[in-house]
């Protein structure tokens, strides 16, 4: 390559070279002063990418190719470059003889002679047009995701988070910088069992999606709830990560909590009432025929109750059924439930325990009782039957256990009042 009097001179090698080129090419003048640098070659790659003929092009400064939306800034950059002989590489747009867009990449070297004198730069250009929209697309998508008012998240195969965008930020508490590389279990509330999780993550790696209610916990310790719909990423066959996408659901979850509180809460004692009887011991029922997880049922009526009522008055007498209520919360297990079934009459759940263990439970509750003060104050007593679900219909359960409390009642009034009634 020579440049004489301004024009460049190829050998045949080099000329045969960058004409076949697949890529685009130009070369100009090394000067960058009045109207230089000009345009001394172009291959036919170049013409077809500009639109321009050779004829119409050579000759020219680079600014033929330049517009409203050419970026002054990369240009200052390039300009800083060619005067201190440096290598170039950037993008922008130009437009065509047509004055049609078009995104470029450039990588621009100078070009000495044999003597290190300055000849010529040498540009190599692309068409990014394409890449550059795909990419303006994916500045637009992640700007949407962003922007969305519902949570989104995206987690790679192993469950990770890789991004979340400001709603779930804001509902979560942690900074994206807090969750990257962590898993969902940061949001654990406790609330869900193993076995929900295990499920879930069933169906997702068999490349279902899943739609389920979370009760989370935000960085603060907050509860919060978010109805998601989980859906795994898949490509070529194989789950390569999953989006989350996640509604507020705390107005619901708060109006369904007051809607429960009213239908299946106990007015007076706040224990659980003969609606969510029915719900609770169905499910236990379930469960012990699909897993053969066992539970007991103890029937517990006060003794003497009605003497209250007569005496004392009836105020007095819903409080001793509070009180019964607050005692039998405070000596049940936590993960047993507690029912009034109606009147004196009061149902426990127990749940995952033998018939040995159930009738521990039943003495214990009689011994505390005997030494508690409600019973010192109002001189009455609990009876309790307690029966073992063997897989008898729920009726025939329900009348073995009461028909025991029932021999333990006549069992405590033959104690209190003496063998001759």
């Amino acid at each position: 390559m020579i440049l004489n009097n301004g024009n460049l001179e190829l050998n045949p090698f080099e000329l045969t070279i960058f004409e076949q080129s697949y890529s685009p090419m130009v070369i100009t003048t090394p000067f960058l002063e009045d109207d230089h640098p000009k345009i001394i070659y172009v291959n036919d790659a170049f013409t077809k990418m500009s639109g321009y003929t050779k004829e119409e092009i050579l000759g020219q400064t680079p600014r033929i190719l330049q517009g409203e939306k050419t970026d002054k800034e990369v240009l200052k950059r390039l300009k800083e470059c060619l005067k201190n002989e440096a290598y170039f590489e950037g993008k922008t747009i130009n437009y065509t003889k047509n004055k049609e867009e078009y995104w470029v990449e450039w990588n621009i070297s100078p070009v000495y002679d044999e003597n290190k004198n300055l000849i010529a730069f040498i540009s190599i250009q692309k068409d990014v047009s394409i890449a550059q929209k795909l990419l303006d697309h994916i500045k637009l998508f992640k700007k949407a995701i962003d922007q969305n008012h519902d949570s989104i998240a995206l987690f790679n195969a192993g469950g990770e988070y890789i991004h979340a965008n400001a709603s779930y930020l804001k509902r979560c508490g942690y900074d994206i910088s807090q969750l990257v590389g962590q898993k969902t279990k940061i949001l654990h509330s406790g609330d869900h069992s193993d076995n929900f999780y295990s499920n879930l993550w069933k169906k997702l790696l068999n490349k279902e999606s899943v739609e389920a209610l979370f009760c989370n916990r935000n960085s603060r310790g907050e509860i919060y709830y978010e109805k998601q719909t989980i859906t795994p990423i898949v490509k070529n066959e194989s789950v390569i990560g999953f989006v989350s996408i996640g509604k507020n659901y705390d107005e619901e979850m708060e109006n369904k909590q007051q809607l429960n509180r009213d239908l299946y809460l106990d007015v007076l004692t706040k224990l659980f009432n003969r609606k969510m009887l029915d719900l609770k011991l169905n499910a236990a029922v379930d469960r012990y025929e699909t897993t053969g997880e066992n539970f007991s049922m103890m029937f517990v009526d006060l003794d003497n109750f009605k003497m209250v009522n007569d005496t004392m008055g009836h105020e007095e007498g819903d409080e001793v059924l509070r009180l019964i209520a607050k005692f039998l919360k405070q000596y049940v297990r936590k993960n047993d439930d507690i029912f009034r079934y109606g009147g004196d009459e009061f149902v426990i759940l127990l749940y995952s325990i033998t018939e040995e263990n159930a009738q521990k439970i039943t003495q214990k509750l009689e011994d505390l009782f005997d030494l508690s003060d409600i019973k010192k104050r109002y001189s009455i007593g609990l009876s309790i039957g307690v029966g073992q679900y063997e897989g008898q219909s729920i009726y025939d359960f329900f009348k073995q256990t009461d028909k025991k409390m029932y021999t333990k009642k006549r069992e405590n009034k033959l104690n209190f009042y003496g063998n001759d009634l």
